[in-house]
């Protein structure tokens, strides 16, 4: 596939058409082949058969998260981690034009838990109307007889030595430090999940996480990003 090593197609075909729980890559990363490929002059349906995909309007799909904000990239899962947005809703969510309701929504989504399909009605909403996006959101909200709320913190490493240690290793690498730093950090208060970037990190959580986490003494960004740090050093 022109644009993409051997190996890159390779995990893009262990990554897409699959119902496993544990794929190579995530659906950013997936996008972002895939976009490398259109770019370097390979056609969707070709893309689409070397993948063994059904029909190549997937792809599309993929490539529409690249049009959302990095913060909200890094939320993108395939669905099984409560801590993540689906591909599928993240790619509805891509459809509104505002990077802020972007964001807006995918917190929201996360927060309250949202299904695919209670994303899909306030992309509706939103898009049908003027109201504001978070006028949208309650209005799906005001439709569930009960709200179950969780917290989504998104914070920035505070640290371009600690950035630069992460971009060397893999995602999942850095999910299980941020993971380990939370068990030192706030031990008694454990996460609903959290994911690690080299620049952003993202925690979700109960009200009492919640608490605990913005507690954190000199601020929780600069705080994580010192247990982080000692942590590290401590496996180099």
């Amino acid at each position: 596939m022109r644009g993409l090593s051997s190996y890159e197609v390779r995990q893009l075909i262990l990554s897409v058409g699959t119902h496993k729980s544990v794929r190579s890559l995530l659906p950013v990363e997936v996008a972002q082949l895939m976009q490398r490929a259109l770019d370097a002059g390979e056609k969707r349906t070709d893309i689409a058969g070397r993948l063994h995909l059904e029909d190549s309007t997937i792809i599309g799909h993929f490539t529409r998260l690249l049009s959302l904000p990095p913060q909200v990239q890094q939320l993108v899962g395939w669905g099984f981690d409560p801590a993540t947005v689906s591909f599928t809703a993240a790619a509805t969510i891509a459809r509104l034009k505002c990077a802020q309701e972007q964001s807006v929504l995918a917190k929201a989504a996360l927060e309250n838990q949202f299904r695919k399909s209670e994303i899909i009605q306030v992309v509706q909403i939103r898009l049908r109307s003027e109201n504001p996006i978070e006028d949208c959101i309650q209005t799906v909200l005001n439709q569930r007889p009960i709200v179950e709320k969780r917290h989504l913190i998104i914070g920035e490493l505070q640290s371009e030595k600690l950035t630069e240690k992460l971009q060397q290793i893999s995602q999942l690498a850095r999910n299980n430090l941020l993971q380990s730093t939370l068990e030192q950090c706030v031990p008694e208060t454990p996460s609903l999940g959290c994911k690690l970037g080299d620049v952003y990190f993202l925690l979700v959580g109960d009200d009492r996480f919640h608490a605990a986490i913005v507690s954190l003494p000199s601020g929780f960004e600069k705080s994580i990003t010192e247990y982080l740090t000692r942590e590290l050093d401590n496996r180099d």
